[in-house]
């Protein structure tokens, strides 16, 4: 179910971002963690139905954030999808395992992908590299006041 909600004490967000993976539980603290640190969010627990949402408004999208392994429609074939519908907005997966960008690049040379993050991540850590790829840092001093009050790991299972 899409969230668009910006829970931002009415301040223009960082940017807009799109989160898919099949586990909703992280779906959801990835949703409010990153909420409560100035982000527009829109999260699916269905990759389908999240390519459907990127079409409909693409430009206004900054960066997806997607787990890697998933039913029907892998991070991999999404990345790629959402790459050919707006090749400017940044991509990261995220997976259990670690990946190293150039070994990524040899195996999939067809897929451009901006990033990876290892779960489970802390929410601080996941915020820095957010902003770091979208080339934020105007509101880094009010988003470090906020992240101080909790850095939860997101996707430990």
């Amino acid at each position: 179910m899409p969230d668009n909600i910006n829970n931002n004490n009415n301040n223009k967000p960082l940017s807009r971002l799109l989160i898919v993976d099949d586990d909703s539980d992280i779906v959801q603290v990835l949703k409010m963690g990153l909420l409560k640190n100035g982000f527009s969010v829109e999260a699916f627990t269905n990759p389908e139905e999240a390519l459907q949402s990127f079409k409909s408004d693409a430009e206004s999208y900054s960066l997806v954030l997607s787990d890697m392994r998933m039913p029907a429609l892998s991070g991999i074939q999404l990345s790629r999808k959402i790459k050919e519908i707006n090749p400017n907005v940044k991509v990261i997966l995220m997976t259990a395992f670690e990946i190293r960008d150039s070994e990524f690049s040899k195996v999939f040379p067809s897929t451009q992908v901006d990033g990876f993050i290892q779960k489970p991540m802390g929410l601080k850590d996941l915020t820095d590299k957010l902003l770091s790829l979208i080339g934020d840092t105007k509101k880094s001093r009010k988003r470090e006041e906020k992240s101080e009050q909790g850095d939860e790991d997101i996707g430990e299972n």
